[in-house]
C-alpha cells in the first residue's frame, strides 16, 4: 500500500492520544533520525513523521496544560470558540472578555488567541493573537497586525511564561490598532470589480466562491465581503489550510484593500 494513502487512513479521534518517540531503522541498522508515533483508535501505534534527532516532541496534552496556565496568568477570562484536529495538527481558539467597540461597523471586537501544535513538522507550538467579531464569531486573523509566541520543538527550551503573558497583554493595543483599518474597509463600496480582484489575488479555492457570493445579499462594503469570506473559511473548513487562508485574507484586506481608503 502507498505510504501516503496508509497515513491518510490513520484514525485518531482525540488530539490528546498517547504519542511517543521511536527509533528509526534502515536496512536493519538504527539511524540518528527519530519517528513520532501516535496510538490510533484501535490501540495500534502509527508513524506520523520522521524528524531529526534534535526534534523535541511536545504532546498536545502538555501544550494544552501550558496554554491553560498562561491564560490563567493573564488575569483575563477566556472562552473556547473552536477546535481543529486533523490527526497531525491541533489548534484551539479562545475568545477573551476584553472587548472594544467598533462603531463604524456597528459591532464589537474582542481579543482572541489560537493555540496550535503539530506532530508532522507543519507548525511549531505557538500562541497566535487574533480578534473576534462578536456579531458573527468570525475570526479576525492577520499575522502582520497581531503577535505570536513560539515554543520551538528543539532542545530543552523552557517556556517563558512571563514573556508569553506579556505578549498576550499587548494584544489589546494591537486590536485597537486594527480599528482604523476596519473603518476604512467599511468606507469602500462593494463592487463586482472588487470581488473579482479579491478572487484573483487571494488564491481562495474556486469552489468556495459559490458559497461566498450566496452570503453577500445585503452586503455593501469591503468589510462585508471580508466577513462573508471569513465566515465561510472559519465555519466550514476545519483543517489547517482553512486557518492559513484566514490569515492570508486578513492580511490582504487589512493591508492592500484598506489602503484604498487611506
Amino acid at each position: 500500500m502507498d505510504t501516503a494513502a496508509k497515513r491518510s487512513r490513520i484514525r485518531v479521534s482525540s488530539p490528546f492520544s498517547e504519542v511517543r518517540v521511536a527509533p528509526v531503522n534502515v536496512n536493519g541498522s538504527q539511524v540518528s533520525n527519530q519517528a513520532i508515533e501516535i496510538r490510533d483508535d484501535n490501540g495500534d501505534w502509527q508513524c506520523l513523521n520522521i524528524h531529526s534527532s534534535a526534534y523535541k516532541l511536545i504532546p498536545n496534552a502538555l501544550v494544552s496544560e501550558i496554554a491553560d496556565e498562561i491564560l490563567i496568568q493573564t488575569g483575563t477570562s477566556w472562552t473556547p470558540e473552536r477546535e481543529i484536529w486533523t490527526g497531525r495538527y491541533w489548534a484551539k481558539l479562545f475568545r477573551s472578555d476584553l472587548n472594544i467597540d467598533a462603531p463604524k461597523v456597528d459591532d464589537t471586537l474582542s481579543l482572541g488567541l489560537r493555540v496550535e501544535n503539530s506532530y508532522d513538522g507543519s507548525c511549531q507550538f505557538r500562541l497566535v493573537l487574533m480578534g473576534f467579531v462578536l456579531s458573527c464569531t468570525n475570526g479576525l486573523v492577520s499575522p502582520r497586525h497581531f503577535s505570536s509566541f513560539t515554543v520551538k520543538h528543539l532542545g530543552n527550551e523552557e517556556v517563558n511564561f512571563s514573556l508569553a503573558v506579556a505578549k498576550i497583554r499587548q494584544g489589546m493595543c494591537e486590536l485597537e490598532g486594527v480599528l482604523p483599518l476596519v473603518g476604512r474597509l467599511n468606507r469602500i463600496p462593494l463592487t463586482v470589480d472588487l470581488i473579482s480582484q479579491v478572487a484573483n489575488e487571494t488564491g481562495l479555492p474556486d469552489g468556495e466562491w459559490g458559497h461566498i457570493t450566496k452570503m453577500l445579499g445585503g452586503s455593501t462594503t469591503a468589510w462585508d465581503l471580508m466577513q462573508c469570506i471569513t465566515h465561510r473559511l472559519s465555519h466550514h473548513n476545519r483543517g489547517r489550510a482553512g486557518l492559513q487562508y484566514e490569515e492570508q485574507v486578513g492580511d490582504y484586506f487589512l493591508g492592500k484593500i484598506s489602503d484604498r481608503a487611506a
